[in-house]
Parts: structure tokens; sequence; C-alpha cells
């Protein structure tokens, strides 16, 4: 990833690399490793002493808060790739607004004895398959994964419910299918009416920031209100066939 060479000293900011580290909550270490990988542009250096900028701050918490939720470094570098370098802060709060999870709280590593107890009972191999399907589980080696903690919750309650788990594999793959297709559809929504013109300078940061804080839960109760309707349907449907 190349950088203007004007990009160090945008913003008023100074701040070494321990003090960049500090208020950004990481390390020196890390704040090196990423700046190795190419996620940061190179300091402006006096001497010695290398100094950091508001811009490097923002990309900073922005890669964190990425990493926080699982995108790998190859995924965080595409969507830096996409912010200017000469980004506001407000723009960098569309980029995290935008690409914020659904489901925001942050992974949980287990290992299959954690995993365990927390479903109470030894897991087989079959149920574990199924909790990596579903999302719930990522395998990061042998007996070790990679939790999302709201999901693995509602995962672990089916998988108590007394019914085998091709039945809820079949289930699954049915919801996922179509979640994809309503998730596609909203996307195109979004990127006509909200995007679009915001790209064009038809709508400012706030704007956007504001309307997708608003939009998700609303497009989640949509969701769950109208696959109750369906659900009900379906069911007097199935009920009344002779």
């Amino acid at each position: 990833m190349v950088y203007p060479a004007s990009m160090a000293t945008v913003g008023t900011d100074e701040l070494t690399i321990d003090e960049l580290a500090a208020r950004t909550g990481t390390t020196v270490r890390t704040v090196r490793f990423y700046a190795t990988e190419g996620l940061l542009p190179p300091p402006e250096r006096r001497g010695r002493v290398a100094y950091y900028d508001a811009r490097h701050r923002m990309r900073l918490e922005l890669v964190r808060t990425l990493q926080e939720h699982g995108y790998t470094l190859a995924a965080i570098e595409r969507v830096l790739a996409r912010i200017p370098a000469d980004a506001s802060p407000a723009e960098y709060a569309v980029q995290a607004a935008v690409l914020a999870p659904w489901l925001p709280d942050p992974p949980e590593e287990l290992d299959r004895a954690a995993l365990e107890r927390r479903i109470g009972r030894r897991v087989t191999e079959e149920e574990v398959t199924y909790l990596v399907g579903v999302g719930a589980l990522e395998r990061r080696g042998d007996d070790a994964f990679r939790a999302a903690p709201a999901v693995l919750g509602h995962a672990v309650e089916l998988l108590r419910l007394p019914v085998p788990v091709s039945v809820l594999d079949d289930s699954a793959r049915i919801i996922e299918e179509h979640a994809t297709a309503v998730a596609n559809g909203l996307t195109e929504v979004f990127v006509q009416a909200i995007w679009g013109p915001y790209q064009r300078g038809e709508l400012d940061h706030e704007q956007v920031v504001a309307m997708l804080a608003r939009l998700r839960p609303l497009a989640v109760q949509g969701l769950v209100s109208a696959f109750g309707r369906a659900a009900d349907r379906a069911a007097r449907r199935g009920l009344e066939k002779p």
C-alpha cells in the first residue's frame, strides 16, 4: 500500500509511538507490526524520533476494531485501500459504521474443554461441525476455536433440543440461503439509496452514520416480524392439508 509523502504531516496531533499505543489501547509492538504489514503509513521522522498524527490514530483504531470482529489482515488492507489518504475523522466514522458487524460482540477464544463447559456436556464432532457451519465457531487449531458469543448462545440452545443434528443442519442451510438473499437485496437498496448519494456528496457523514444506526435494528426487527407471519401462514397451510 503506497501513501503520499504528505500524509504523515496531516492533522494536528503529534504522538510518539509510545503515546500512540497508549492513546489507542494497544502496544508499541502491535503498532510496529501493523506498520510492517502496510496498514499504517510511515511516521514523520525528526532525527531519531518518529511522530504520528491523527490519521495514524484513526487508521489504527479502525484496524483494531475490524480485527476484533474477525477481519483478516488481507481484508483490513482492502478496506483501508478504499479510504482516501486525507480522509477526515467523519469519513473514518462512516467506514466503521458501514463495516461494523451486525452482531458486535467481540469474538471469544475457546478450547474444547471450555466449549463443553458452555454446553454442559461432551460434544461430538458432528455437533462441532454444525457449530462451525452456522458461524458460531471458527476452527483455530486442534480443539481450539474462536466463538461468536451471541451466535454460539443461540446455537447451543438449539443443540439442547431433542432433535437430530441433521435436522438442525437442514434448518441452518435454509436460513442461510434466504438470509443471504435478503442481505444482498438490502445491500443493493443501501448502495442505491444511501451510499451512492453519499459518494456524490448529496448526504453528509453524520446523516449516513445516523441512518445506519437506525436501519440495522429496524431491518432485523422487520425480518423477524416477516418471518413470524410467514411461519404462521406456512403452519396453517401444512395443518390444512388432507
